[in-house]
């Protein structure tokens, strides 16, 4: 059996064989970062444009970078300075001042209705894999501000505003790529079933193409190191290129796509998914397109265009692995439960007829107890902070929600395909309803 990290989850039913092009996304979709070296490069250009730019003191360099302490799928509160995260139904079930978890009591005094609306001016969703640096550094520097105001005098929101123009200014001068093109092999990883992967699509008969909002030579650089060998040029695996997109604007009208010069195959700038569509010569539904981003690949595509999605989310291997050591407590956990909720029954029945509770009041108690111990086991294995990435509780994240809403199908990397039929029909389960 395929190990459960390695295997495509299916939100909606998808027959591969119906699909005539597939299409990817490039940053952190095809081309996998080293998470551990690119992030701690963006925390630490994000401080240098800090000071050097909008005049914070050099104290903010002491400060270091804390992968924990943000996940997708969370939100920042502006105002107040909180990191929030909330279920599929947008109760809010953690939040993070700094570096400190509050209670159920101190969130209710920020949160009273227990939910939020967001609105862009106060709110930020922690949406892709590229907005965990200022997440993090967005906390550490609360935390100092608590702790020191009299360094920090900016308000929660403009601190948040000036590491987001921080970052977004790094993406946008060049410097950070041109830090990362230095040194290719020190932030990505290469995959050598990725060829693979591909090379069987093709085989299939299915055109493939790359869309990404990457330039043309940041995306020549980093898919030469992930793609190509002695034999092959990464272009060659693709019947399309089309880099500078500007997704998600991409799916919404806005004309043909300028030829690149100098390149070895069909490949433009910018355009649109018309454009592109008549260029594969599919269209709809007969397009099958992987990306990492919930809102600026997967649901655009979807909503826009009618395409087929497949999310890539390296966070399902990451926490599948990590849950393999407790399985059985996982089922203990669920089986617990089942019983709690059962006991509980039985005693309200006993109420109404007027007889004795005590010795199943015990019962619930013991189970209690073994509930309690479950659930901090298998606590211990997700994030310190904000638990599992795809779960609140008993119900799906606000990430995990969207995942499920948004995705055909996803998995961790795209060469997790390799393992299956290129004509693979993707069942989704049987949904029940809890009467079921």
């Amino acid at each position: 059996m395929l190990p459960a990290h390695q295997r495509v989850w299916t939100n909606r039913n998808l027959r591969m064989a119906t699909i005539e092009a597939v299409g990817f996304d490039m940053d952190h979709t095809l081309a996998l970062y080293n998470s551990a070296t690119f992030e701690q490069l963006c925390f630490e250009l994000a401080i240098d444009n800090l000071i050097n730019v909008k005049g914070y003191p050099e104290e903010i360099r002491s400060i270091s970078y804390d992968r924990k302490a943000v996940a997708r799928g969370l939100i920042i509160d502006k105002r107040h300075g909180n990191i929030i995260k909330v279920d599929t139904h947008g109760y809010v079930a953690r939040v993070r001042h700094g570096g400190k978890l509050l209670s159920r009591e101190e969130r209710r005094k920020y949160y009273k209705r227990g939910r939020i609306r967001l609105s862009p001016k106060r709110y930020r969703v922690v949406d892709t894999l590229f907005d965990l640096p200022e997440g993090s550094l967005y906390t550490e520097l609360v935390t100092l501000k608590d702790s020191q105001p009299k360094l920090l005098k900016v308000s929660f929101r403009v601190l948040f505003d000036d590491i987001r123009n921080s970052i977004d200014t790094i993406h946008r001068d060049g410097s950070l790529k041109e830090t990362i093109v230095a040194e290719i092999p020190k932030y990505f990883k290469r995959d050598d079933l990725l060829s693979k992967t591909l090379d069987k699509f093709r085989s299939a008969g299915k055109k493939l193409f790359l869309l990404t909002n990457s330039d043309y030579s940041y995306t020549c650089a980093v898919m030469n190191f992930i793609l190509s060998s002695k034999t092959k040029n990464w272009e060659e695996y693709f019947d399309l290129v089309v880099c500078s997109a500007q997704k998600p604007g991409y799916f919404l009208e806005s004309g043909k796509g300028t030829k690149i010069n100098g390149s070895k195959c069909n490949c433009f700038s910018g355009g649109d998914a018309f454009f592109l569509e008549s260029k594969v010569g599919s269209l709809g539904d007969q397009i099958l397109y992987f990306g990492d981003h919930t809102y600026g690949d997967i649901l655009r595509s979807k909503k826009s265009v009618g395409w087929r999605t497949a999310m890539i989310v390296p966070e399902v291997e990451t926490e599948v692995l990590a849950a393999e050591p407790v399985s059985r407590s996982i089922r203990a956990l669920e089986e617990t439960q089942a019983m709690i909720e059962e006991l509980s029954l039985e005693k309200d029945h006993l109420l109404e007829i007027g007889e004795d509770t005590v010795e199943i009041q015990q019962q619930i108690e013991s189970s209690l107890s073994r509930r309690a111990v479950l659930r901090k086991r298998i606590a211990s294995i997700y994030n310190p902070y904000w638990g599992s990435i795809f779960r609140e509780g008993r119900v799906p994240s606000r990430f995990g929600g969207q995942i499920r809403d948004v995705a055909c199908i996803y998995t961790s990397r795209v060469s997790n395909l390799s393992h299956y039929s290129a004509h693979k029909f993707f069942a989704s389960v049987v949904e029940q309803m809890p009467h079921e």
